[in-house]
């Protein structure tokens, strides 16, 4: 996985664009791009919503 700066989108647009991603792979599974895209997308996310849920 490629190592990107921090994402600074908020969350809800952060889960639209896993959105987007996840379809992109499914329309094309062999693009190692797009599935790299969208496994940058999902740790983000992830990291995200962990962070989130904790300062609660």
């Amino acid at each position: 996985m490629t190592t990107t700066t921090e994402d600074t989108r908020p969350t809800d647009d952060l889960k639209m664009a896993l959105v987007e991603s996840l379809m992109a792979v499914i329309g094309a599974p062999d693009d190692e791009e797009a599935a790299e895209k969208a496994a940058t997308i999902i740790h983000t996310l992830d990291e995200r919503l962990t962070a989130e849920a904790t300062s609660v």
